[in-house]
C-alpha cells in the first residue's frame, strides 16, 4: 500500500546508516515523497564505515524510489570548533542545530518541503521533547518525525521488513558519537543555547560544509 513515488512532492532526509533513520525514510516514501538523503560523516576522525553503510542502504532502498541522490556532508570540522567552545553535555544538540541547517540549505536547492529525521520520542538525551524543540527552532520547514511514538522493537520489524536491517547493525563510527558525554543534557534550555551559539561561527560553517559536501547518484 501507499502513494505513488513524487506524488507528494520533496523531502530531504538525514540517515546515518543506523537502523531507526531507513525506515523513517521509507515510511516517507510510501506517503508518496521523493525521498533526497544527506548523510553527515566525520572522516578523518572516525572512519569512511558510516559512508559505505549508508550508500549500501539506499540500494536496498531504491527498491522503493528508482535512483536516489545521496548528500555527503562532512562534519569533522564543524565538531571541532563546537567542542572548543561548548561544555560537553550540550554538544549533540549543537550538532543536530548544524545539521538541520545543513538540510534546510539542500532543502532550497532540491525544492524539497520537509525535513525527515529517525527520531523516537525520549530514545536518547537529543530526543526527549525539550531537545527536540531546541534542534528544530533553527528551521522554518517541516520537520517529520515518522518513528516518533515507535519503540525501538517496532522499528527493528519494520527494518528488517524492508531489508535494510541487516545492514544497518553492522559496526559503524557515527558521527554523533564524537566527543559526546556520558551524561549529555536532556532538558536544554533555548535562551541559554542561544546564548553559547554567539561563540560559533555558524553560518561561516555551514557554508564551508556545503561547499565541501560531495553528490552521489545512487542506482
Amino acid at each position: 500500500g501507499g502513494l505513488p513515488i513524487d506524488s507528494s512532492g520533496k523531502v530531504v532526509s538525514l540517515i546515518s546508516g543506523g537502523i531507526d533513520s531507513p525506515v523513517a525514510s521509507w515510511l516517507m516514501m510510501k506517503r508518496g515523497c521523493r525521498v533526497i538523503f544527506v548523510h553527515f560523516y566525520s572522516y578523518p576522525l572516525l572512519s569512511q564505515t558510516s559512508i559505505l553503510k549508508t550508500k549500501d542502504i539506499v540500494r536496498i532502498l531504491n527498491k522503493y524510489q528508482i535512483k536516489s541522490k545521496v548528500y555527503l556532508v562532512p562534519f569533522s570540522d564543524i565538531q571541532i570548533h563546537i567542542k572548543a567552545r561548548i561544555p560537553s553535555k550540550y554538544l549533540v544538540i549543537f550538532y543536530r542545530r548544524f545539521m538541520i541547517k545543513i538540510a534546510e540549505e539542500i532543502c532550497k536547492k532540491e525544492n524539497a518541503k520537509a525535513i525527515v529525521t529517525g527520531e523516537s520520542v525520549a530514545q536518547v538525551a537529543s530526543q526527549t521533547l525539550e531537545s527536540l524543540g531546541v534542534i528544530e527552532e533553527v528551521t522554518s520547514l517541516p520537520i517529520l518525525r515518522p518513528l516518533a511514538g515507535m519503540d525501538k522493537s517496532e522499528i527493528i520489524e519494520l527494518a528488517k521488513m524492508i531489508g535494510t536491517y541487516e545492514i544497518s547493525i553492522k559496526p559503524q563510527e557515527d558521527c554523533c558519537q564524537l566527543f559526546v558525554p556520558r551524561h549529555p543534557s536532556t532538558k536544554p534550555k533555548l535562551s541559554k543555547i542561544k546564548e553559547m551559539e554567539k561563540n560559533i561561527e555558524v553560518e561561516k560553517l555551514v557554508k564551508e560544509a556545503l561547499e565541501k559536501t560531495e553528490v552521489e547518484i545512487i542506482e
